[in-house]
């Protein structure tokens, strides 16, 4: 039986404050955005608002030449379920470093070349069945797939929502957050595709030889720069780095390897084997994860 002293503190206990609510995406994203110096704003949201006047134009066109939507639309449906889920994550990937452009830059970088200076944006995807499946996915709508006749007209259903998006309040203002939002949007998805990939994951295992982080993109491991041996061990085949031997440092953490071994590591994984530092990824999916993690340290502050 609890004394009565006991008892406040057991109250108490039970009483306490609870955590504090996890952050959603989109406050995230906000936090983050927090640290763009205001001087950039400006000219973050021309760019935004020229590329998002871009891809309306060339979605436009699809809609607007039943023969070129039939070819995109095509292309889509001989897309086996996996590269239909790289696809979106490379599309979203490219609205959060178009949003962020500090998320591309190296640590050696000045940051002025910006978002471009990202190995997935040097070859981007087929843009119209890019464009043609994130429109298919934002118009989508269960109810009215229920109620329509099968198969469903995707052109029709996707103009409907295109106008319905242009003559909201969002598609008519003309403000620096009207060419912001729908980046954001579509950015902060990366957060829950990462997270439908990582339970399709836990269900599935990681695959064979590795961790289930991917290998690090080649763009990254060509940038690994040359490193004098110091005659220390090799982290990874224990034999040592002595001058003259072809050794590598890698970004961002510096540890050192034989040439030989850090390309065998890297092939399989992103990580150093030290300290787990992460390097770009040429999947997707171990992008997203990456970048989205980069993300909260950047709306913590850190």
């Amino acid at each position: 039986m609890p004394t009565p002293l006991a008892a406040p503190m057991e109250a108490s206990h039970g009483h306490g404050h609870p955590p504090p609510p996890t952050p959603s995406s989109s406050e995230t994203l906000m936090a983050a955005l927090l640290a763009v110096p205001a001087a950039q704003l400006p000219s973050l949201a021309r760019a935004l608002a020229a590329d998002a006047r871009r891809l309306r134009c060339r979605l436009a066109f699809l809609l607007l030449s039943p023969p070129h939507f039939a070819r995109a639309l095509a292309r889509l449906r001989s897309m086996p379920l996996p590269a239909k889920a790289a696809l979106l994550g490379r599309v979203l990937l490219r609205s959060l470093l178009l949003l962020l452009p500090a998320l591309s830059s190296s640590p050696d970088d000045s940051g002025a070349s910006g978002c471009r200076d990202h190995h997935l944006l040097h070859h981007p995807p087929d843009l119209d069945a890019a464009l043609l499946l994130v429109a298919m996915c934002d118009s989508y709508s269960p109810a009215a797939a229920a109620a329509s006749p099968s198969p469903v007209d995707w052109r029709a259903v996707i103009v409907d929502d295109v106008v319905a998006s242009a003559l909201s309040v969002s598609g008519l203002g003309a403000t620096p957050w009207a060419a912001l939002a729908p980046y954001v949007d579509a950015a902060a998805k990366c957060r829950r595709f990462a997270d439908v990939v990582s339970a399709d994951r836990a269900v599935g295992g990681p695959a064979k030889g590795g961790n289930g982080s991917g290998g690090a993109s080649y763009a990254a491991v060509l940038a690994l720069p040359p490193a004098a041996g110091d005659g220390a061990p090799c982290p990874i085949c224990r034999d040592e780095m002595a001058r003259g031997r072809a050794v590598c440092a890698l970004r961002p953490c510096g540890h050192r390897f034989h040439w030989r071994c850090a390309l065998r590591w890297l092939a399989r994984r992103n990580t150093c084997p030290c300290c787990r530092a992460e390097l770009p990824s040429d999947d997707p999916r171990a992008e997203t994860r990456r970048l989205w993690r980069a993300v909260e340290r950047m709306a913590r502050g850190g």
